[in-house]
């Protein structure tokens, strides 16, 4: 009688402890999934976090719809246009076809605004005869026409290269100006500057402001 007593709750208990273990292999399941977790872990995200770089200026020059140099893509922001001649490459003649034209377009390709400048290095002088005191840079005259606006000129190589910068006018992001530069030999210079040629090297400058 008393085994049949033991056995009995014995039976009876045996649900109890697979409930209890059902549970506690729930709760298990539950703190490792995340549910309970949080009752010993804080977490705190930040999802805007950003920065950013300031505005630049860059500079781009093309003539007759062709690119020659973009500033932008250059990791010093300047670069050399070695093809287009803003001095026409012409054989002058005073007595003749006395003058060249080149026309550039400068544009602004950076995202801030920027002034533009032009300014020119000393002109030297190649060939002709070696007697010669004449220097055909104190004669050919430069002029520069930026959108219909003359900005400097008419003026020799040489007084160019003594001027300093030339304002040609302000760019904001992605504009353009149009410069058309003018050289002439002017009727009655000397027969000294024959056979020489002119080399100047133009720089355009387009600073923030």
């Amino acid at each position: 009688m008393h085994d049949h007593h033991e056995n009995t709750k014995r039976r009876r208990s045996a649900p109890l402890l697979w409930g209890s273990g059902a549970i506690a292999a729930a709760l298990l399941i539950l703190g490792v999934s995340g549910t309970l977790s949080t009752w010993t872990t804080a977490l705190v995200h930040n999802d805007v976090n950003t920065t950013s770089a300031q505005g630049a200026v860059a500079l781009s020059e093309s003539s007759g719809g062709a690119t020659c140099v973009d500033t932008a893509t250059t990791t010093t922001n300047e670069a050399t246009c070695s093809t287009i001649n803003k001095y026409g490459g012409s054989v002058l003649d005073p007595d003749g076809v006395n003058s060249a034209t080149a026309t550039v377009q400068m544009t602004n390709t950076g995202t801030a605004t920027g002034d533009l400048t032009l300014d020119a290095d000393a002109c030297s002088t190649s060939g002709g005869a070696t007697t010669s005191t004449s220097n055909l840079c104190d004669y050919v005259q430069v002029t520069v026409t930026c959108d219909g606006t003359v900005k400097y000129g008419p003026a020799t190589l040489s007084a160019f290269a003594a001027a300093g910068p030339a304002t040609i006018g302000t760019l904001t992001p992605s504009a353009a100006t149009s410069c058309t530069l003018v050289v002439t030999l002017p009727s009655g210079s000397p027969a000294g500057v024959s056979g020489q040629t002119a080399l100047q090297q133009l720089n355009w400058t387009l600073t923030k402001v």
